[in-house]
């Protein structure tokens, strides 16, 4: 027997309770709460269907009178979209299920609710998405099981405004390469229509089985995200995505070992979009990530009222309400952990049994009266449940809590050596750290210590000179929990050069305060690095020097406008002042400045080259060093 791991529980219980629509809700709340509501059909005509052809005549044929349509059995929608016409509540009953698109279309119609419906798309029919929002606004979106949409599960575009989607599931069946489920905004090029609009709001859903990216991905909308679940995703892929000119606000989130939790869209055309993310959010066994700027006290601040669940309990509330079959109200109390602990004390003890006796063999008119005591449904708490609280009695769970991702790993490559250091870990019960090592990226490490190690650096002589080399690094507790991998680095051990040209995105590269671009000509490489126009905005390399001695550093740049000179950072420190790089005629006319010698010790060295004026660096095509004996370093 399980010790009620609360997914056991969740599917007994899910019988145990009966449909109530009216248990839910009876409002959206978000961003579909403004502009003056979305009410669907209130007040219309409510009618029943079980066929395609009744479905299709009610949602699409009766233009926009107000209608409430349940949906009462299996049905399979024609190749085509289904037009989900003004001012139409669709509520799916239990056991039914509709294949197919429906779209809600025509910026002059819109004010749909869809409630509890199994839907799913496998086959692309019509538009390809499950629900297709195109222009309509006042849309409400809740408790719907969205399966294997095959384009997108949920997709909203064309200025389409006012629309909350809550306690919705998402998930897919199969890896179909486009596990993708909602999109907001279709183009970059739809500003002139979009901006302004695609205000959007996604509470307490979970983002399930197989979803792999666009939970959702944004352009141009103002987007809250707030309270989901997102767990069991598919590797490679990513939740929320940042595109352009978006403004998307992330508060109490659980993110379960998600690959990445949000991901940069921008492509460069237009504005870049934003991100802010309050302290709520949880990221279980995955990294926040750091190429976003934190832009949570300067993002839109929702106009509606919401109210913030505890992020801890986000796992147990969304997958127990979320979905079709959903249920209202508090899981009992084990979907929090084990039964028997009453108060989710993480101990079942005498307080806890003196609550159980209260529900022992208690004689109820209403079963639901027993919710947090009934763990298999049958109206009674008696030996069954004695047998698991008595089982759990007293119990400690054994920890299966890993250390946390080790960071800040570095790698440096010599003569036949590489060397690699990371920060320590702080967890009490830390046993060591494992080196994993591959020289393919992204797989088939191989762990290189035979015992754990203690210190949080380790040499690895046993390279082959001009070998890439990939690495990664785990944390291991006393209990023998291990944590996932670092984040790679690399390095190629190499018996180094005396002249060494480090191109944009090659290794030595680190970063531009900019962009790498190619507009336009002449460059060498795959580009250029372009800073933004200011003061203190540069580029950075790494570099090891394998021999101490004079190095002379040489850049090839473009610069139609005057003189942009630049300082020489090196470990932080400025050994070369005011570097000239006059105009050169045009951005595709090149030249190269170069620094007299510089007297460089052996070792890793950060190089930075460092505008110091307001116009930036010229456009910079690569570097080059010459000296006594050096190679590239992994960037730190």
């Amino acid at each position: 027997m399980k010790k009620a791991h609360f997914l056991m529980g969740f599917s007994i219980v899910l019988f145990f309770f009966s449909f109530s629509a009216q248990a839910f809700d009876s409002a959206p709340i978000g961003w579909a709460s403004e502009g003056g509501g979305t009410t669907g059909g209130a007040g219309g005509t409510v009618v029943e269907v079980n066929n395609a052809t009744d479905f299709i005549n009610y949602v699409q044929e009766q233009d926009q009178d107000p209608y409430i349509i349940y949906v009462s059995s299996n049905i399979i929608l024609p190749d085509t979209n289904i037009r989900v016409r003004g001012n139409k509540t669709i509520i799916g009953l239990p056991g039914s299920h509709i294949t197919g698109n429906l779209k809600s279309y025509r910026a002059e119609e819109g004010n749909n609710i869809f409630r509890f419906l199994n839907i799913s798309n496998k086959d692309e029919l019509g538009d390809g998405d499950c629900i297709s929002i195109d222009e309509a606004s006042h849309i409400w979106v809740d408790h719907c099981t969205f399966t294997d949409g095959g384009d997108g599960n949920v997709d909203i575009k064309n200025a389409a405004d006012y629309i909350t989607v809550s306690w919705c599931i998402f998930k897919y069946t199969e890896d179909s390469t486009h596990n993708y489920s909602n999109l907001i905004g279709h183009s970059d090029s739809t500003g002139s229509t979009d901006a302004n609009h695609l205000l959007v709001t996604f509470h307490h859903n979970w983002y399930s089985t197989m979803c792999k990216e666009r939970m959702p991905r944004v352009r141009f909308g103002k987007v809250h995200v707030y309270n989901n679940y997102y767990s069991d995703l598919l590797a490679g892929g990513y939740c929320v995505g940042v595109g352009v000119d978006s403004h998307i606000r992330v508060e109490n989130n659980y993110f379960n070992a998600v690959p990445m939790p949000w991901k940069d869209y921008y492509t460069g055309n237009g504005a870049a979009g934003h991100i802010g993310w309050n302290t709520g959010n949880i990221f279980y066994d995955c990294d926040v990530p750091t190429w976003a700027t934190n832009e949570y006290d300067t993002t839109f601040t929702p106009p509606y009222d919401y109210t913030l669940d505890d992020t801890n309990d986000i796992p147990a509330l969304v997958q127990y309400g979320a979905g079709a079959d959903g249920q209202e109200g508090t899981p009992p109390h084990w979907f929090y952990g084990y039964y028997g602990d009453f108060d989710k004390s993480g101990f079942v003890d005498g307080k806890d049994f003196a609550e159980f006796a209260d529900y022992w063999k208690a004689d109820v008119a209403d079963c639901n009266q027993l919710w947090d005591a009934d763990y298999n449904g049958d109206c009674k708490v008696d030996l069954f449940e004695l047998s698991l609280l008595a089982e759990n009695w007293l119990y400690i769970p054994p920890d299966i809590t890993p250390p946390a991702v080790p960071t800040g790993l570095t790698a440096s490559a010599g003569d036949a050596i590489v060397t690699l250091d990371w920060d320590n870990n702080t967890e009490e019960d830390l046993a060591g750290y494992n080196v994993y090592r591959s020289t393919t990226s992204g797989s088939g490490y191989s762990k290189l210590n035979g015992s754990l190690l203690t210190d949080s650096n380790y040499t690895d002589s046993n390279v082959i000179n001009e070998t890439s080399y990939y690495y990664v690094v785990t944390a291991t507790d006393t209990n023998a929990n291990e944590s996932d991998n670092s984040s790679e680095v690399s390095a190629m051990p190499s018996t180094g050069t005396s002249d060494l040209t480090i191109q944009e995105n090659t290794a030595g590269f680190c970063d531009v305060d900019g962009a790498i671009e190619s507009e336009y000509s002449d460059w060498t490489g795959t580009g250029y690095a372009n800073t933004d126009n200011a003061s203190g905005n540069g580029v950075d390399y790494s570099i090891n020097i394998l021999t101490a001695g004079t190095y002379t550093f040489t850049w090839r740049y473009a610069n139609a406008s005057s003189d942009r000179p630049a300082n020489l950072i090196i470990n932080g420190s400025t050994v070369v002042s005011g570097i000239s790089f006059p105009g050169t005629g045009s951005w595709s006319t090149w030249n190269t400045a170069s620094t007299s010698g510089v007297s460089l010790t052996t070792g890793v060295k950060t190089i930075r080259l460092e505008a110091t004026t307001s116009g930036g660096l010229a456009n910079i095509d690569y570097i080059n060093i010459t000296g006594e004996n050096l190679m590239t370093a992994s960037c730190p």
